[in-house]
């Protein structure tokens, strides 16, 4: 006597008691009367103790150390036990509602079906061993519902196969290690038959997937446009990536390569991030008139930066995404990578990519003109209203000059002017409209004793916005005419004197929920001429001379001298006028030491004010990732500079910069690095600058 697949499918897929679900017949199953293709269910037919949280129950597993209990172990094989009665059941629904599949395909399922009743029964049969009934913890519906929408054979084989069963590959090898750390080698057994049951069904998913995708895709390309959100390829993994179990299972290696790299949100609201480091150009014009994808060569070769800033599932935007060697290297060491999204080939319109799901926040660079007018569209994707008002408006405008800065720290000078560590308020920049005011204020700073000065551009920046004038020189025809540019643009310049510096730091900044809160501080490293060469990160004062040293952290109360000055002082004022302007976001803060005509040392609390992320905050998150005791040197480097090097190419330079000087991580769950230097920034597709960081034992050691 025969049953019919469909019963026997039937008899599963809406059994009332663990036996229907788990009983296999004795006698033969055949398929001669499939029927008719059957609609999911609206709720699936369970146990009454073993019925489904339709909310969803959100996994909460022991962590390993739990697992030297007994219970605890129980309480992991019940989640695991659910997902294998889960896949049990999608076999059967995936049986009756596509009649009309290969019968080779069906007989295939079936074989795999038979498989999971088994898993399902030896983690029931264990876990009661730990002392964990099937049932008496919440059970969830996730898995069912992200599968159960099936339409057609090739999404069965896409979610479950690819996705859900080739994620098994790496959790239950992971987990057999862990019970075998325990001292638990019964479950480590289990899990290891599990893992080799899961390299077939893996391969058996993968065997039609190839069979049924669109011609012409390649199974990375197919894999990632069948799955729809919430499902991604992030769901085809777990926390240990399993190389080897997916080559035995058929995968290719640019799959696996590809899938290694990949990141999106599982759950978590993403934010987003964009460089656009031409925010300063755009303010001066109040207008995003000109904008383009390609706005800078800056932007495009360093535009993997905001990577550095993201938490695990944020996303980033680039108009071209960087080599999978890239990305490997950089999640090598230790770096989780954010979603990267591209704009498509075809389209040159400066605005990101469709976004399919809500997103947290948004985050650019800076919020100016163009990122407004760039992400016009992303904001109905953003979970709470956004008021455009509020990212740019003509008082947020005025905190990106100089001149502002200028004044806000002139003022801030002159309510101390008692303090005879803090810098005066004569050393404070002034504005000069024209050549006349410029020659005055010369004159002046000259009479305090300072016979050089620097003019700096109200929006201009680091690179391109500044030129000096020293003390008995003539105005070159170079700075000149950058003098005159600047007037007609932007109608004034800012002077100040040159002043003997002795030490350059920033003063990272986060106003989020009307709160300015410090994020951390950086030393600045600037050439002859005050302009950017680098930031030494993990070691502010490390190598430092003693007076200097002295002068920063002297004890004010219970805190050296330098953070008090800027979280009592400084941050307060600061804030009530960024309330004032109606700012939220990053900022960055430039200050340094210097020493006056008399030779003593003063802090000139504001340098710039910066209103968006700065590459100080950079060097300081990638601080974060050194170990304890390691500096850090953040570097932006130009072609010339590379090849003054010895290299031909970025691609030269940093293959070589890596062999001499290999990342060394500490033997932690999540690794720091010790030392070593490595690009920040794709050199295979750099054009004129590349970003790399250098990780040393000892401050010496590093190429400051």
């Amino acid at each position: 006597m025969a049953i019919q697949l469909q019963e026997f499918a039937k008899q599963v897929l809406f059994g009332t008691t663990i036996e229907e679900k788990l009983g296999f017949p004795r006698e033969e199953i055949i398929d001669t009367r499939p029927g008719n293709a059957l609609k999911t269910p609206r709720k699936l037919a369970r146990p009454a103790h073993l019925a489904l949280r339709e909310r969803g129950v959100r996994a909460n597993h022991p962590s390993s150390a739990k697992l030297i209990d007994e219970k605890e172990r129980g309480r992991l094989l019940h989640f695991f036990g659910n997902h294998e009665l889960l896949a049990t059941e999608l076999m059967a629904l995936a049986l009756l509602k596509f009649p009309e599949a290969p019968a080779s395909f069906r007989q295939g399922v079936l074989e795999t079906l038979k498989e999971e009743q088994i898993h399902t029964r030896i983690y029931m049969h264990r876990m009661k061993q730990c002392g964990v009934e099937f049932g008496e913890l919440p059970l969830s519906d996730y898995f069912w519902k992200s599968v159960s929408s099936m339409e057609d054979p090739l999404d069965y084989v896409t979610r479950l196969s690819l996705t859900f069963e080739q994620a098994n590959l790496d959790y239950s090898r992971e987990y057999k290690k862990v019970f075998e750390a325990v001292g638990d080698p019964s479950t480590a057994n289990i899990l290891d038959r599990i893992y080799r049951d899961e390299i077939d069904h893996v391969g058996f998913g993968l065997k039609w997937f190839r069979r049924w995708k669109a011609s012409g895709k390649s199974d990375w390309e197919a894999f990632r446009e069948r799955l729809t959100f919430p499902l991604s390829p992030s769901r085809a993994k777990g926390n240990l990536f399993n190389t080897k179990g997916r080559s035995e299972a058929g995968l290719d290696e640019a799959f696996i390569k590809h899938l290694e790299i990949f990141n999106q949100s599982r759950g978590r609201t993403p934010s987003v991030f964009w460089l656009n480091p031409d925010a300063e150009r755009f303010a001066a014009k109040n207008s995003a008139e000109d904008f383009a994808w390609e706005s800078s060569a800056l932007g495009n070769d360093l535009a993997f930066l905001p990577a550095f800033l993201s938490r695990q599932d944020d996303l980033l935007i680039m108009a071209e995404g960087p080599s999978s060697k890239f990305l490997r290297q950089i999640q090598s060491y230790g770096f989780h990578l954010p979603e990267i999204l591209t704009r498509s080939a075809d389209s040159s319109l400066p605005a990101p990519p469709p976004i399919p799901r809500k997103v947290g926040d948004i985050r650019p660079w800076a919020w100016t003109p163009e990122s407004v007018s760039f992400f016009r569209k992303t904001f109905e994707s953003v979970t709470r209203p956004v008021d455009l008002d509020t990212l740019w408006n003509e008082r947020i405008r005025n905190l990106f000059s100089k001149s502002w800065s200028a004044d806000w720290g002139r003022r801030l000078a002159a309510e101390f002017s008692g303090e005879d560590w803090i810098a005066p308020t004569d050393v404070y920049a002034e504005t000069a409209r024209n050549l006349e005011e410029l020659i005055d204020l010369r004159r002046r700073f000259k009479s305090l004793g300072y016979g050089n000065i620097v003019c700096k551009a109200p929006f201009g920046t680091a690179a391109n916005g500044i030129r000096c004038i020293l003390a008995g020189e003539e105005i070159e025809p170079a700075t000149a005419a950058w003098l005159g540019e600047a007037w007609n643009e932007q109608g004034s310049v800012v002077v100040e004197p040159w002043l003997e510096r002795v030490f350059d730091f920033s003063v990272q900044l986060e106003k989020r929920d009307g709160e300015l809160k410090t994020i951390g501080f950086t030393r600045l490293l600037n050439n002859a001429r005050g302009q950017f060469r680098g930031i030494v990160a993990n070691a502010f004062c490390k190598g430092v001379d003693p007076e200097t040293i002295r002068f920063l952290m002297r004890q004010t109360g219970k805190r050296p001298r330098i953070y008090s000055w800027y979280e009592d002082t400084v941050m307060p004022r600061l804030g009530k006028a960024l309330d004032h302007a109606g700012f939220r976001g990053p900022l960055g803060i430039d200050a340094f030491v210097y020493r006056d005509p008399s030779g003593s040392p003063r802090l000139k609390t504001i340098v710039e004010i910066n209103p968006r992320y700065t590459m100080g905050r950079i060097a300081y998150e990638l601080g974060q990732r050194n170990a304890a005791s390691s500096p850090g040197f953040f570097q932006l480097l130009t072609r010339s500079q590379v090849r003054k090097a010895g290299s031909r190419n970025f691609p030269d330079f940093s293959e070589k910069l890596t062999k001499d000087h290999p990342v060394e991580l500490t033997k932690e769950k999540k690794p720091r690095i010790v030392s070593g230097s490595f690009p920040l920034t794709d050199p295979l597709h750099a054009k004129r600058f590349l970003a790399v960081y250098h990780v040393r034992k000892k401050l010496e050691d590093l190429p400051l």
